[in-house]
């Protein structure tokens, strides 16, 4: 019986090619793109699978609720609650401290210096947290005595070329001394630390120690409850329920000194990739979003559905012809139960086919959508149980739900019926198929909406005015500490060069981490917490970023009071502390502070972090002893290349033992938003083969109705009825359909943009414009689609049409 189902399968694809190639491309290109979602999916749920215990391990947060501040979670800690935790309380087992990570300067022997990009310093425990692999060394023992360090894998072969790395010492840029006490595989692109070198954090206890006073009674930074500096991690003993815990630790932070504006509280470790959005001074650089987990998950579903709507919408519209088949089965004696069984039958067979051509496609594509997420999408062998697994789920549902409908249906026509000739397609079939063309069509036209609004909104972020210049601004950092005495020197040299418009150093610039102070403006009580961004900047930094004043004067080098004294506010700190006059006040530090700051200036708004948040006040300072730690140069339209060769000429005369290394501002606000980016990208991608797959369906089933209509036409024709009068007949006929799915689909876009466009501080309004071009999109295809068959129909030979049938 198998074998003559197989038969009749591969008769029927013979005989209807046309038919056959739009369900099984059709299937195909849904299945494909359900795979490559799934492998999306997959990669960004398997951050930190790799770690034994990390159901029980949680990064500590704190929550800044003072006055001015958002209000936001934040990805560090007071240094000292990691060592207290374990003693203070039975829940917790242990705790790892990391610091941030910075460009550092490391030299071997007589060879050229390189940076290691991200050197962070851990708690000896770390590797008892992280189960990253060591190729040489002892994790137990690794960070243990200070000035030890472990490379990662490519740093160390970097360095080291094919010498033997353990034992060997290392000088980083301030002479100091570090012993390779071990060598780490490279981390995975799965997690969400990153780093190519780990030092220990004894050594900056031991430096700490070492540049304190003799006589100090104040524990080192290290030891201290005074400011939030570091990422934290604890690891819960077996079997604690965190349920009121968050308080407790919180009010251990107060017997501590902590001050009641913070807060603290736990995140779990696997959920620090896709549940970190909203948290700011975070060292995590490739964090995901959750919700674009549901998005892709519907989408790849509601693909998968257009695609089987088109094979049950064809199966059924072929109904009339298939009905003398089945007529003639029953006849001879065959039972519903075996027609049910062939009908399934092929469209497991046809399922097998799209599956096949699916995995070929996936293939094809795999590398094309790796560039576009950017990250790395494969197939093997940790995943290959789930996608093997998934492949064979998909097939036997795809198979069943596409078949099933038309299975019972063809499999219950009346043989007598068939036979005589009288049978006709009824009005319940046609409402089915037409009730299928308008969710097929209500689903594409509310994802090429949606998508339109995503776009938007991203050519939003690109385009607004972020309240400064990020173009054509050369960044230079200053790696190491004593890199800072010569950074006046570089700023007036890059300066006298023609190429540069403008030079400035900083503390940082907008699009990295600031840091934050209390202050108290003038006339708020004293009871109240505010808590401020902060940077130093000077005189010439904030014309080199393209800043501008909204009042008052920036610093200036001519004006010797601008050394110390005062300060420039933004319009945001005005606003929200109701000043009319802000250059009549002044902001003081802490309450030992009688004379205060006074504000000279007020600069226009700017983000300094990203659009998802809302701006926050910000008082810059001048730069005193200390030069800054970042050079911004503005190079003039048409001359990088001449920039960057004066630059690099400058640098290594002034700092021969360290690389030229440089970025721009811009690139740093493109990597800002990679994700958001990434993500429009893979929504239009997937949006444009929704379209594609609803009109294979419409292009069939206009070709099987427009075939049916044939001698319907001829009649037509005799009768007067011109071509454009058969073809306006026959595409609205269809269009309509496509009419009533675009009202459908706009409260489906309408929910959807919204959700998405919450995620913003700042965004822009939902637009119905976008909403009819995407309707006028979907009708123009439709037409499209249907007009080539309308014509061919019209133009027949009315005698020819009339012996159709």
């Amino acid at each position: 019986m198998l074998k003559n189902h197989i038969n009749l399968f591969l008769r029927h694809i013979r005989r209807h090619k046309s038919y056959a190639f739009i369900n099984i491309s059709g299937l195909a290109i849904g299945m494909s793109s359900c795979i490559l979602i799934l492998l999306f999916i997959q990669k960004e749920l398997s951050f930190e699978s790799m770690h034994a215990n990390v159901d029980r391990t949680y990064r500590v947060l704190t929550i800044d609720k003072a006055l001015g501040t958002n209000n936001q979670r934040v990805g560090i800690t007071y240094p000292a609650l990691g060592p207290a935790l374990p003693e203070a309380f039975s829940e917790i087992e242990d705790a790892s401290r990391l610091t941030f990570g910075g460009q550092t300067l490391l030299k071997f022997r007589d060879n050229p210096a390189i940076y290691a990009e991200q050197l962070r310093n851990a708690d000896p425990n770390f590797f008892e947290f992280f189960d990253f692999e060591l190729i040489q060394g002892d994790s137990k023992t690794a960070l243990v005595a200070p000035f030890s360090i472990v490379l990662t894998e490519t740093l160390s072969k970097r360095l080291f070329m094919d010498q033997d790395p353990l034992g060997q010492i290392v000088t980083d840029g301030s002479g100091d001394d570090f012993t390779i006490t071990g060598i780490l595989e490279d981390l995975p692109d799965n997690t969400h630390l990153q780093f190519d070198a780990l030092g220990s954090i004894t050594t900056l206890a031991s430096q700490a120690r070492a540049n304190q006073p003799p006589d100090s009674q104040n524990p080192i930074w290290l030891e201290s409850f005074n400011g939030v500096r570091m990422p934290t991690y604890a690891r819960l003993a077996p079997g604690v329920n965190l349920l009121g815990f968050d308080e407790r630790v919180t009010e251990m932070t107060r017997d501590n000194g902590v001050p009641e504006n913070f807060d603290i509280t736990f995140q779990p470790l696997n959920d620090v990739h896709l549940g970190s959005t909203d948290v700011i001074f975070d060292p995590v650089t490739n964090k995901g979003d959750r919700s674009n987990i549901y998005v892709f998950g519907a989408i790849a579903i509601l693909i998968l559905l257009i695609a089987i709507v088109n094979y049950t919408n064809l199966a059924t519209a072929r109904s009339t012809d298939r009905a003398r088949e089945v007529g003639l089965r029953k006849v001879v004696g065959c039972q519903r139960s075996q027609i049910i069984g062939q009908f399934l039958t092929e469209s497991l067979l046809t399922t097998c086919f799209a599956l096949a051509l699916s995995l070929v496609l996936t293939w094809l594509a795999l590398p094309f959508l790796s560039d576009l997420s950017g990250m790395n999408l494969e197939i093997s062998a940790t995943n290959l149980p789930e996608i093997g697994f998934f492949l064979v789920f998909m097939l036997v549902v795809v198979g069943l739900l596409a078949g099933l409908y038309p299975a019972i249906a063809l499999s219950g026509f009346e043989p007598i019926t068939v036979l005589k000739g009288s049978f006709a397609s009824g009005k319940k079939g046609r409402a089915l198929r037409v009730g299928l063309v308008v969710f097929q069509f209500t689903i594409s036209i509310a994802m090429i909406a949606s998508t339109a609004m995503v776009q938007k909104q991203l050519n939003y972020i690109q385009t607004r005015d972020m309240g400064y210049d990020r173009e054509q601004v050369l960044l230079l950092d200053m790696v190491d500490n004593s890199m800072s005495a010569e950074l006046n020197n570089l700023r007036e040299t890059l300066e006298g060069h023609s190429s540069f418009a403008a030079v400035g150093t900083s503390g940082n610039v907008p699009g990295r981490t600031f840091g934050r102070t209390r202050v108290r403006p003038e006339g708020m009580p004293e009871d109240d917490i505010w808590i401020w961004s902060v940077f130093s900047v000077s005189p010439e930094t904030l014309p080199t970023l393209g800043m501008e004043m909204a009042e008052g004067r920036n610093f200036s080098r001519e004006m010797g009071t601008d050394s110390s004294g005062v300060v420039i506010i933004n319009e945001t700190a005005v606003s929200q502390l109701g000043w009319d006059n802000p250059l009549e006040r002044r902001l003081y530090q802490g309450p030992q502070d009688s004379t205060g700051l006074q504000i000279i200036g007020v600069v226009t708004d700017f983000h300094w972090t990203g659009i998802h948040q809302n701006i926050e006040p910000v008082m810059i300072t001048p730069l005193n002893t200390n030069p800054g730690n970042v050079l911004a140069a503005r190079i003039r339209k048409g001359q990088i290349q001449q920039a960057l060769a004066f630059a690099e000429e400058t640098w290594n005369t002034i700092y021969p033992e360290y690389p030229f290394s440089y970025s721009f501002m811009d690139t740093e606000f493109d990597t800002l938003y990679s994700r958001d980016l990434s993500t429009g990208r893979i929504v239009n991608l997937f949006s444009s083969l929704a379209i594609l797959i609803a009109c294979l369906g419409l292009f069939g089933l206009a070709s099987y109705t427009t075939l049916q209509r044939t001698k319907e036409i001829g009649v037509r024709k005799i009768m007067g009825a011109s071509t454009n009068r058969i073809v306006s007949l026959l595409v609205i006929d269809f269009v309509r359909w496509v009419v009533l799915a675009n009202i459908l689909a706009w409260p489906l876009a309408w929910y959807a943009s919204s959700r998405w466009l919450g995620g913003f501080a700042y965004r822009i309004e939902i637009d119905p414009l976008v909403f009819l071009g995407a309707s006028l999109i979907a009708i123009v295809i439709s037409v499209l689609t249907v007009l080539g068959q309308s014509l061919r129909a019209a133009h027949l030979n009315p005698a020819h049409a009339l012996r159709y049938e």
